[in-house]
């Protein structure tokens, strides 16, 4: 199941970067992050409680897109309030800051769903320091959690940089967005296991197939750790070069 997720998924920000303006371009930008099912972080205004949510379709004649519920409950009444939003999430390496104007909400069984105006533009800032390779569906990197929540939490990890990792766990418990998970342990083939703290950067319940999904950043690694890393993910994409795509 984890590998068949891995094929369906390929903090405050300065509004400095790159403006994306271009209506096609920006409605490609849209298509992507759907097809890479990825966690779009929401700001409100006015509103403490940050929360994530992810493109459920875009309908480029109408001119809007759709989101899902937003996982905070304060979140969501705001939005219903203000009618706005910034989103900040990532594609391929690269920050996206955009703002969003709601259209309107419905509710379908209980779950609502938002229908936003396309937006002008698309901020893209290319942050991030060290490169992160995203896990093929054939290579299992388990990780592990000892104390998380009053339970010991096992998954997998679906990309992985000396800045940070991706995950997937199982548990229904969410964590909040800057806590720290501590001793999180990486076991890399070949290679000793990994303990490292991790601050979550976004976390969301994958809803059909009952998985929290993870994205954080590493604490304070020791450069030993971040050789090991490196030397893990250079082995990576040498087998990559070799044989193609698993």
């Amino acid at each position: 199941m984890l590998a068949t997720l891995k094929r369906a998924i390929r903090g405050d920000r300065s509004p400095a970067g790159e403006k994306v303006t271009d209506r096609k371009k920006i409605i490609a930008i849209l298509h992507q992050l759907k097809a890479d099912h990825e966690l779009l972080g929401v700001t409100v205004p006015g509103c403490t409680d940050s929360a994530n949510t992810a493109i459920l379709g875009i309908r480029e004649k109408q001119g809007c897109f759709y989101l899902d519920e937003f996982n905070s409950r304060p979140a969501h009444e705001a939005f219903l309030k203000t009618r706005k939003a910034r989103i900040d999430c990532r594609l391929q390496g690269t920050e996206l800051v955009f703002a969003i104007h709601l259209r309107k909400a419905n509710t379908t069984s209980g779950i609502a769903l938002y229908e936003l105006v396309l937006p002008k533009n698309i901020i893209r800032l290319q942050r991030r320091e060290s490169f992160r390779l995203r896990l093929s569906p054939g290579l299992n990197v388990p990780v592990s959690i000892a104390h998380f929540e009053g339970e010991t939490v096992h998954g997998e990890a679906l990309d992985l940089s000396a800045g940070g990792v991706g995950l997937f766990l199982h548990t229904r418990n969410v964590p909040v967005r800057g806590q720290l998970l501590h001793s999180l342990c990486i076991s890399m083939p070949c290679s000793s296991p990994l303990r490292a703290d991790v601050e979550v950067r976004f976390a969301r319940l994958e809803q059909v197939h009952h998985l929290l999904r993870v994205g954080g950043r590493f604490v304070h690694l020791e450069p030993a750790q971040e050789r090991q890393i490196a030397h893990f993910l250079a082995e990576q994409q040498r087998k990559l070069r070799r044989h193609g795509p698993r």
